[in-house]
């Protein structure tokens, strides 16, 4: 089996299985999709896992601390644009550190914090089953060619 198929297979059936489970659970379906594609682009494996779920976490903490920043300047207008303007240079410094140096996850943990009503648990919780998915995704793909390539051949 061609890995692309075995992929699509896997995935598939998970983003299936996710979508069920997301609305018994009230969890934000989107925001696993969003991480779950973050950790493909970011290569996947186990080096995609930590750069996406460091990242993306993180950019979650950054958008709650906007949010808090802004409130803490009263009703100015201009202070959740300028909380934004700090917090989106913060997540491009930090990535000097190893683990938070996947920008996009950071933003995307962020966009999806803003997204999601600023629900910082379902928002984190949503973002790491995500990233697990892609991990199962890929294992579960690799088993598929892995088998596949071994069968007996068929008379």
């Amino acid at each position: 089996m061609r890995a692309l198929t075995a992929t699509g297979i896997t995935v598939g059936l998970l983003a299936g299985l996710w979508t069920w489970v997301s609305e018994l659970t009230g969890l934000p379906t989107w925001v696993a999709v969003v991480s779950w594609a973050a950790f493909f682009a970011a290569g996947g494996k186990t080096a995609g896992l930590v750069k996406t779920a460091a990242a993306g976490l993180s950019g979650i903490v950054w958008g709650w601390l906007a949010v808090l920043g802004a409130g803490l300047l009263g009703g100015w207008g201009g202070a959740l644009p300028v909380a934004v303007a700090v917090i989106a240079f913060a997540m491009c410094v930090q990535a000097g550190w190893p683990p938070l140096a996947f920008i996009p996850a950071a933003f995307l943990g962020a966009a999806s914090l803003f997204g999601n009503d600023l629900d910082v648990a379902s928002t984190a919780i949503a973002f790491v089953v995500g990233v697990a998915l892609g991990i199962v995704s890929e294992w579960a793909a690799g088993e598929l060619v892995r088998r596949s390539s071994h069968a007996p051949a068929q008379a």
